[in-house]
Formats: structure tokens, C-alpha cells, sequence
């Protein structure tokens, strides 16, 4: 089965930000986006942008919303597809930019680094790997093998995605701490 592409449907992504100025400053660096559009609200102050992620049609929209941004804190709404070899890139990349990120792990269904944007939005940038899903699904008793008790099959396998949130956590406070 063909994997779909994010860009085959998806248009546009927003994220709520507490501060737009800053905001637009980390975005622009890290991921390279282009300006595009800014947007007033009733009383013309511009609220909201929206940027060109290069090579796609994807458009990135950042809108200034203090309620929703804090709400969004520690969590972690989408991941961002690469692959392995270019995680080994953001990695020297986010060293580059002094962006504490977690080392590049192991996951249920292949291998992901994660940081947050300046809201402690988390951030992941993920790179499937069949051979570790199959290794994956083989421990849980999927794809023709015996499952001993079916109703564990239910629950993720014990992966390294706990204390991935965790070292994203402890890196995030830490570099808090010293600012």
C-alpha cells in the first residue's frame, strides 16, 4: 500500500503562539520558512502570519493566541516525516542553533527526535523504518504469530517513547532554568 504524503492533502497547519515576534524568529530559522501573508485582527494589529515551507505547498499559519498557546504546552499535535539519515542532520543542525532536542531514538514504528518551539510546544520529527515495526509487531504477536494473550496486543509495546516525553521534559526545564 502507497503511503500517502502530508502534502498529497494536507494544506495548511496552524499553531497557536503566546508571542508572534519571537515566534516567527525561531520558525524562520529553524525550518527555513518563507513569509507569506500577515493577517490583522479588527483593531490592525497583525495576530497571525502565515509561511511557505520550501519545496511544498504546505503553508505554515503562527497566530498569537496567549489562551490556546499556554494550552498547547507539552503537548505534541503532529510529527514531522523525514528520514533516518536527515534526523542525523537536524541533530548536528539543532546543536548548530543551540536547541536542546533528545538524541535520535528508537520508537514503536522507527526512530524520532523531538525539541519544542518557544512555548514548549513539543515538536517531533519522525522517520518510519519497517524492519523496526516489524520487530515491533513481532514482539506483540502480530502478523501471523501467536499472540499468548490477545488483549496485551491492545496495549503499545514498551518503547523508548516514555522516556523520550521524559528527556524532552528534562531538557526543556533545564534550559529554562538557565535562561
Amino acid at each position: 500500500m502507497r503511503r500517502v504524503r502530508a502534502n498529497d492533502f494536507l494544506d495548511s497547519a496552524k499553531i497557536f503562539v503566546s508571542d508572534l515576534t519571537r515566534s516567527r524568529e525561531w520558525y524562520e530559522k529553524v525550518f527555513r520558512l518563507e513569509h507569506d501573508t500577515s493577517f490583522q485582527d479588527d483593531d490592525g494589529v497583525i495576530r497571525g502570519m502565515s509561511f511557505r515551507v520550501p519545496g511544498t505547498s504546505l503553508q505554515i499559519a503562527l497566530r498569537e493566541n496567549l489562551k490556546l498557546a499556554e494550552a498547547l504546552y507539552d503537548a505534541d499535535p503532529f510529527a514531522l516525516a523525514t528520514t533516518r539519515e536527515a534526523l542525523d542532520a537536524w541533530d548536528a543542525y539543532l546543536d548548530e542553533l543551540d536547541i536542546p532536542h533528545t538524541p535520535v531514538l528508537e520508537t514503536t514504528s522507527g526512530h524520532a527526535l523531538g525539541f519544542r518551539h518557544p512555548d514548549g510546544m513539543q515538536i517531533r520529527l519522525y522517520a518510519h523504518d519497517e524492519e523496526v515495526r516489524a520487530a515491533g509487531d513481532a514482539q506483540l504477536g502480530v502478523g501471523g504469530l501467536e499472540v499468548v494473550e490477545p488483549h496485551k496486543s491492545l496495549s503499545p509495546r514498551p518503547s523508548q517513547l516514555d522516556p523520550f516525553m521524559a528527556l524532552i521534559d528534562q531538557m526543556w526545564r533545564t534550559d529554562l532554568d538557565e535562561a
